[in-house]
């Protein structure tokens, strides 16, 4: 993830953002970084599983099954 930091005085930052008075006259850091919205996350799909392991059922247990 790529980022800026800087020291700058605060007087420079005036016009840009609103600064408490306790930082006013003195030097600050700035860091900025990326913003990431909700809609740029990435969320992997669900999956089903249902049926995903239908190839090793075996019928003759399952009538078992019940009485475990």
């Amino acid at each position: 993830m790529d980022f800026v930091r800087v020291i700058k005085n605060s007087n420079d930052l005036e016009k840009i953002i609103d600064l408490p008075q306790s930082l006013k006259n003195r030097k600050v850091e700035v860091i900025i970084l990326p913003y990431a919205d909700k809609e740029d996350l990435e969320q992997p799909k669900k999956r089903n599983l249902r049926g995903a392991l239908s190839k090793y059922k075996n019928e003759t247990l399952q009538a078992r099954e019940s009485d475990a």
